[in-house]
């Protein structure tokens, strides 16, 4: 946050798509970054600030070709065949934190996107018909854990002219289905690795390559799990919510496996806290432009210690078997298939985590999320685990009401006591 306020302050009133292709612009942010003004909570963020703001630079400055993804498209195939992914829900992430999502939202709608639709994605598109994000060379989606990124993607397909490619994820038990998303994960890795002029050895290699150090990351994310598991240790929900973009976008380089080993190996050096706090699961995202809840929650002294998309849904792959260890990792998560689901897993969350209650941000706009939180709530109340509701948007401002949220937050922590 520090640093999205320094880059607003010295860029905010020339703020133009030509901003983010100029190499002069880069220079600075990643100035910025290093400065010792510029103090990450953690030694790991450093790693990922500075992997996410390379791999950002070298979209829009076209060092590589660029391919979009949504949230479930493994990184390790991406990365593997030498492209570079971006991810533009991520982006509506980093604008909401800047306080500019409504301008792209209200874009949105001027050109009649429908105000129900996922604001992640109205703001993404947004900043696409205003020329701010990096231009794909191919768009890259996963049917889950929504319809919104396939049809988003689609129009961006349009927009840029370039092909778009949708994985469609089998049911959970259908082993031949598995086969044909590895297929289409085979027929995807081929076009990448040809707009990158690699060979389809060069390219098994290359997925072969990502998947070990998909594998090593995933050893020290598991460290670092167990230790939350297990301690009240320092590392607080909301700063983990932000690695979600580490999950998502880093697993498959050198940057995933050393920011894990360096987090895994700073909570160690940390220890507990060694307080009595009331122990909170967060599912679903947060709001990105407020930490209003956050701070409530330790003012009444509870602590998220479990978040619902931080933690690993897989098992070692097979570095041998790229395409189909990749297949089995999308097909193997939680949101994909029914509701019910998600709800076991997140039940099996809260009792690992020995949570006292849990709450779920709604989304507007999130139908998936959205349409499964009461199952979900009542699937934690079998189980003993008290769960609040709270409606609001995570990207678009106007969509949250404070004051509505602190007061049914401070009932629901006052009942836990």
């Amino acid at each position: 946050m520090e640093l999205l306020e320094q880059i607003k302050e010295r860029y905010l009133d020339r703020l133009s798509p030509a901003t983010f292709r100029s190499r002069l612009f880069w220079k600075t942010v990643e100035g910025l970054a290093l400065s010792p003004l510029n103090r990450p909570h953690w030694k790991a963020d450093r790693v990922s600030l500075a992997y996410f703001i390379r791999a950002t630079r070298d979209a829009y400055l076209r060092r590589a070709p660029v391919v979009w993804c949504n949230l479930l498209v493994p990184s390790e195939l991406v990365l593997g065949t030498g492209c570079i992914p971006f991810y533009p829900e991520m982006a509506a992430a980093v604008v909401a934190s800047a306080g500019l999502a409504p301008r792209f939202i209200d874009h949105a709608a001027e050109e009649e996107f429908p105000s129900d639709a996922c604001s992640y994605h109205r703001c993404m598109l947004g900043c696409a018909m205003e020329g701010f994000l990096p231009e794909p060379d191919l768009l890259l989606a996963v049917n889950y854990p929504c319809d919104s990124a396939p049809l988003s993607f689609g129009f961006a397909s349009d927009l840029y002219g370039a092909p778009q490619f949708v994985l469609d994820v089998p049911l959970p038990g259908r082993e031949d289905g598995m086969n044909l998303l590895a297929g289409q994960m085979a027929e995807a890795a081929r076009t990448m690795a040809g707009l990158c002029g690699r060979t389809e050895r060069e390219m098994m290699e290359g997925l072969s390559e990502a998947v070990e150090l998909s594998n090593r990351a995933l050893g020290h994310l598991r460290r670092v799990e167990e230790m939350r598991k297990r301690d009240d240790c320092t590392l607080d929900g909301d700063e983990a919510m932000g690695n979600v973009s580490v999950l998502a976008g880093c697993m498959g380089s050198p940057a995933g496996e050393e920011f894990y080993r360096l987090l895994a190996e700073e909570l160690r050096e940390r220890g507990s806290r060694g307080d009595s706090s009331l122990r909170i699961m967060w599912m679903h995202l947060k709001p990105w432009y407020s930490q209003a809840i956050f701070h409530l929650l330790r003012e009444h002294g509870a602590r998220l210690v479990c978040e619902e998309y931080t933690h690993a849904t897989w098992e070692a792959m097979d570095p041998r078997d790229p395409l189909g260890s990749l297949a089995a990792k999308v097909g193997g998560h939680f949101l994909v298939g029914p509701v019910e689901r998600r709800a076991s897993h997140l039940v099996r969350l809260a009792e690992e985590y020995r949570v006292d209650g849990a709450i779920h941000y709604n989304h507007w706009g999130c139908r998936q999320s959205c349409g499964g939180a009461p199952l979900v709530k009542k699937a934690l109340q079998r189980v003993g685990v008290p769960t609040l509701i709270i409606d609001g948007d995570c990207v678009d401002d106007r969509e949250y009401q404070e004051g509505q949220v602190s007061t049914r937050l401070e009932a629901f922590l006052e009942s836990l006591r």
